[in-house]
């Protein structure tokens, strides 16, 4: 479009052109007449050079073929024509402007011989700063002819050619360079001034602020002549370096500038691709300058299009320093888009200066985007001030919350060392009584008709002693969120009953009135846990017999909006609001003169509570000083098929008369046996061994398990394996001690050196016993306990015993890979573990191979024999392989 548009102005000037005959005249109406459109344009060939005199130029024209149009690439050629000075003024000035050539000469020829001739362009010392143009001489009233040779490595804009008087063009030289100064002054400036802040700072957007201006300011110094009139240096081939760099630069200033990566990822994204697009096109633009044009006029054109959008969006999203982007925007494109539109050819010529109304354009730009920066640093600079406040209040805060959790923690210390006072108070009081009567009664001080009495106190303080373990042990579980409920089908005026009959007499004996009032209607059965419920409900009455001397007390049992409401009402000393606030808080007495005078350890509120919300309900209390107290415990309602609501206590009477079943008798053992052991075929045998006896066992496979069936169910005596997954023996052995059981516990393992079994005595084990058994030392010892008569001959029928041992033998596989890899691995404390378990269950089963092998295995083991131990334990595996084909070979046959 641009070539062919060019083809027509020329083809068009030259048929209209005054030629050779009519002179073209120069007058004072003509100042801003480009001559190059009134001129014929000649191409230039090698070998051509400018015509000797007046007389041969039409000669030497006829020779030259006419130029339709200049190409975006290098060459040269003439422009012709003939003029006529009709100004009074003899000295002129022919300014070839808007347009950048390695060389322009011109000739002027006189009639009367005279050639004038004159140089200009980048490669030749120019007459006037930064600007093109030669003074010449014309004589008023006389026709010359101009003969101009332009010559450049492009011809990428229109060639503009005026004649202006010396005065007006010196006025001009002094304008423009003074406009040029000043834009390349604010971007050095600006530029610099924002590399400093940077070095400072380190915030980027100020580097690339000053990138951007290095790089316009790099650029636009070429087409003003910066570089061949101030050093001398002149290349066509860097004029759209600059220009192919700036969209890159542009855009990452903006994108700092704007935070596009946070908001608008995606144009961040686009951007960033344009720039690099720009940027590839540079080697070409350094080699073909005519493409550089192109290139550099087509990208900058697209990034200042997205830039210009970009910074709409962020505008209208409430980016402030956005305002100062957008105006900046503008400033820039407006100029340098006109300016590219007229060199395209889509515009019209213009007789403005392009090149400083670009350069102006993008010094308002750079002074725009110089706002918008520090715009973002004042918004910056408040956001840190706010932080900074933010800060402040949250160290403040976090301060305040550090000192309330200091004041926690040293209460909850204070609170334990209160409850390890009460508890010290609550055991050790009983635990006098307890002991006290027991040396009593062996020492004889204890007359016989008074031994009943005695026992009687044992077993009352004994039982307040586990309650008080209990609730300790419930208080643990609540921690760790591990309290079960087991909701069953339970009777409800059993549950409620039980209170009565265990608290009912002491509270008459107290001398205190005590009344249970049922309201009517009431289920029987309800789906609850009775135990948990009962706890609650014995934990609420001994607290009101413990605080009421005078009065009566009274439990309420009503169904209100299908919840279950019991009210344990007192008329005792009460509590004051304050007091309530923290009354269901583990630890919690009113004052350490209440634990010193009523007891207790302030979990059983606590513990209560926690259960009843368990129980999808709840507890409330309402109390007033000197007048009582009353809890009232609401639990949710769920009754069952077989439920039936009562409305008097004759048909609770006949209900539970229904409900009564034959009890069960089961034939009469000699003892119960609590066994805790690990090893699943160990466990198997001794418990028949010992059913064989005719006692009940119970078996458990881990201490922990151990401890907690202790606390459930009484033992006539405890066998307690060792080595055992969770909790050992040893430590077993410690927690039921704790919770003064008195039951034998015999140790059961397969460690059988002297010094062992003393320290087992040492830690309190009652006796031992060695595995493999000794089925007449574990006969004589179980009699011995339990105090009955073993038959020393007793055994198990061989078919049982070998369907025991084909099982532990099938076993024996996986214990053999588990050696394998423990083996392979150098698992040593795995290994010893393992070799422990197999020594005291192969004797067992009269595996005597395995049994000695892995007993010599242990000692090396246990003496650090390493040497030995791969060897042995080889032998091992084989005996273990040999056993299995063996019983398999036993099976088939």
């Amino acid at each position: 479009m641009y070539l062919l548009t060019r083809l027509i102005v020329i083809l068009s000037l030259f048929i209209s052109l005054p030629g050779f005959g009519e002179p073209f005249s120069y007058d004072t109406k003509k100042l801003d007449v480009n001559l190059h459109d009134h001129a014929a344009l000649f191409a230039s060939k090698d070998n051509t050079g400018f015509p000797d005199s007046f007389k041969t130029i039409e000669d030497w024209s006829n020779r030259l073929d006419i130029l339709p149009s200049t190409t975006l690439f290098s060459g040269r050629y003439w422009l012709v024509m003939e003029l006529e000075n009709n100004t009074e003024q003899e000295e002129l000035v022919l300014y070839p402007y808007n347009t950048v050539m390695s060389s322009i000469e011109t000739r002027v020829y006189h009639r009367d011989g005279e050639v004038q001739r004159y140089y200009t362009g980048g490669k030749n010392p120019n007459e006037f700063a930064f600007h093109y143009g030669n003074t010449i001489r014309l004589l008023p009233g006389e026709s010359y002819y101009l003969i101009t040779m332009f010559e450049s490595d492009f011809f990428y804009t229109p060639t503009k050619l005026v004649i202006k008087p010396v005065s007006e063009f010196k006025e001009l030289v002094v304008r423009e360079n003074l406009v040029m100064v000043l834009c390349f002054g604010v971007g050095i400036v600006l530029g610099l001034y924002n590399l400093l802040i940077y070095i400072g700072s380190k915030d980027t957007t100020h580097l690339y602020y000053a990138i951007f201006t290095g790089v316009w300011v790099f650029a636009w110094s070429h087409f003003f002549h910066i570089s061949d009139q101030l050093f001398g240096f002149y290349s066509a081939h860097l004029h759209w370096l600059g220009f192919a760099l700036a969209p890159i630069a542009n855009v990452l200033f903006y994108n700092s500038l704007l935070k596009l990566k946070e908001t608008h990822p995606n144009l961040a994204t686009l951007s960033i691709w344009v720039g690099v697009i720009s940027a590839t096109g540079l080697p070409f633009c350094i080699l073909f300058p005519g493409f550089g044009f192109l290139w550099a006029t087509v990208m900058t054109g697209i990034a200042l299009c997205l830039g210009m959008y970009i910074g709409v969006r962020c505008m209208l999203d409430g980016f402030v320093p956005a305002r100062y982007f957008v105006l900046a925007y503008v400033a820039m494109m407006v100029p340098n888009m006109i300016g590219n539109l007229t060199n395209l050819g889509i515009l019209p010529p213009s007789t403005l200066n392009l090149y400083l109304l670009g350069l102006t354009g993008i010094a308002l730009d750079a002074m725009l985007l110089a706002f918008a920066v520090a715009d973002k640093f004042r918004l910056t600079s408040e956001e840190n001030i706010e932080l900074n406040k933010n800060l402040e209040s949250k160290v403040l805060k976090r301060t305040y919350e550090l000192e309330q959790l200091a004041s926690e923690l040293r209460d909850a210390s204070e609170a334990k060392s209160r409850f390890l006072a009460n508890m010290s108070h609550e055991i050790r009081t009983p635990m006098t009584s307890i002991i006290g009567y027991a040396d009593g009664i062996m020492l004889g001080d204890i007359k016989p008709h008074e031994r009943n009495h005695a026992i009687s106190v044992i077993l009352q303080n004994s039982r307040h002693v586990l309650g008080l373990i209990n609730d300790i042990l419930d208080m643990s579980k609540i921690e760790a969120n591990r309290l079960e409920i087991e909701l069953i089908e339970a009777n409800l005026f059993q549950s409620i009953a039980h209170v009565e009959s265990l608290l009912g007499k002491q509270i008459r004996d107290k001398g205190l009135e005590f009344e249970l009032n049922y309201h009517f209607p009431l289920p029987d059965y309800v789906v609850i846990d009775p135990t948990r419920l009962r706890q609650i409900l014995l934990n609420l009455t001994s607290n009101a017999m413990k605080f009421t001397t005078v009065g009566k007390i009274s439990i309420e049992v009503r169904c209100v909006d299908e919840k279950l409401l019991i009210c344990v009402k007192d008329t005792g000393i009460g509590m004051a609001k304050d007091e309530q606030k923290e009354l269901f808080s583990a630890f919690y007495q009113a004052d350490s003169s209440t634990s010193r005078k009523y007891g207790g350890t302030g979990l059983g509120l606590n513990i209560s509570k926690s259960l009843a919300r368990k129980l999808d309900g709840d507890i409330d209390v309402e109390s007033e000083v000197g007048s009582g107290t009353a809890f009232t415990l609401k639990l949710g309602l769920f009754t069952t098929e077989k439920t039936r609501w009562l409305t008097s206590f004759e048909q609770v009477n006949q209900s539970q008369i229904a409900q009564e079943q034959p009890l069960h008798t089961q034939d009469e053992l000699n003892g119960d046996i609590l066994l805790a052991e690990d090893h699943s075929d160990n466990s198997r045998l001794i418990k028949r061994i010992l059913e064989r006896m005719g006692l009940n066992v119970t078996t458990v496979e881990n201490g922990q398990l151990a401890v907690q069936a202790v606390l459930d169910n009484e033992y006539d005596l405890i066998l307690m394996d060792i080595q055992m997954p969770v909790m050992d023996g040893e430590q077993a052995l410690n927690f039921i001690q704790a919770t003064g059981c008195s039951t034998p516990v015999i140790a059961l393992t397969a460690n059988t050196m002297r010094h062992e079994i003393e320290r087992y005595m040492k830690l309190g084990f009652t006796d031992h016993l060695s595995k493999p058994i000794d089925r007449a030392q574990f006969n004589q010892k179980v009699s011995h306990y339990l105090n009955i008569a073993v038959d020393d001959e007793l055994d198990l029928p061989d078919e049982e015993f070998e369907a025991l041992k084909q099982q532990y033998i099938s076993g024996l596989y996986e214990q053999k890979v588990q050696l394998q890899n423990q083996i392979k691995y150098q698992d040593l404390d795995g290994l010893s573990k393992s070799i422990h378990a197999i020594k005291g269950t192969a004797g067992m089963f009269d595996c005597e191979d395995i049994h000695q092998l892995s007993a010599d295995i242990d000692v090396c083991l246990k003496t650090d024999d390493i040497d030995n131990i791969e060897r042995k334990i080889r032998a091992l595996i084989t005996a273990m392989e040999h056993a299995i084909s063996q019983a398999e070979c036993d099976k088939a046959g």
